[in-house]
């Protein structure tokens, strides 16, 4: 579906015989059919496989590694244009702490950096963090650097950690090296790794089959 972003332009003039009394306003835009489209690889599916719980604590949490999985955004013309996330399971995190949750190896545990990934009956079976591996994204096939922008601030600063945030409150792009301009571009890729945890099975007591059920969703914001 093409995403078409509009704007006009108005030209409001206040005439008077005197210099000091005359206000201009001025609402300037661009009409584009550039269009973009985000799309993970793996038909963006984590697959965790299967996880023995014999194998696993009964009593602290079970940290179960990383997986990796690729965010392409194309478009049909060079834009600046950045992705932000919600978290469609946030009812579902443990609020565990997720360790080697960012590309730094840091842990993550603030709830709105770590995601749910669904319940066995009542039970919030655990909590996972995503991030982007920071020296990897690139841009029209060279190498850029990714810059966030938080809580809807006009100002941008570069990833370094390569943490996520839920609840669309981080927008993120690309730059040149070196720039926190955002950069426009036809094609870029984010390689990304979450990183889980699940509760201990005390806690989950789990007697069936249960599975993993965590969900985001990529929006874009054309720039």
């Amino acid at each position: 579906m093409k995403k078409i972003l509009l704007a006009t332009a108005l030209f409001l003039c206040v005439n008077s015989t005197f210099a000091a009394e005359t206000a201009i306003l001025k609402i300037k835009g661009t009409l584009t059919a550039s269009a973009c489209t985000p799309e993970f690889s793996n038909g963006g599916v984590v697959d965790y496989g299967n996880i023995r719980l014999g194998e696993l604590s009964s009593t602290a949490v079970n940290q179960l590694g990383q997986r990796n999985i690729d965010l392409t955004i194309t478009c049909t013309a060079a834009t600046k244009v950045a992705w932000n996330m919600i978290d469609d399971r946030a009812d579902s995190n443990a609020g565990l702490t997720v360790s080697a949750g960012t590309f730094t190896g840091g842990a993550q545990s603030a709830t709105n950096q770590t995601y749910g990934v669904g319940k066995a009956g009542t039970v919030n079976i655990g909590s996972y963090a995503m991030f982007m591996k920071v020296d990897s994204v690139t841009a029209d096939g060279k190498s850029v650097d990714p810059i966030y922008q938080q809580n809807g601030s006009t100002t941008w600063a570069k990833s370094t950690d390569g943490s996520s945030q839920g609840e669309n409150n981080r927008n993120i792009t690309v730059a040149l090296a070196g720039s926190i301009d955002p950069l426009a571009f036809q094609t870029a890729t984010f390689p990304l790794v979450t990183s889980l945890a699940i509760q201990n099975t005390t806690t989950l007591a789990i007697t069936d089959d249960t599975r993993l059920d965590g969900q985001l969703t990529i929006s874009l914001k054309y720039l």
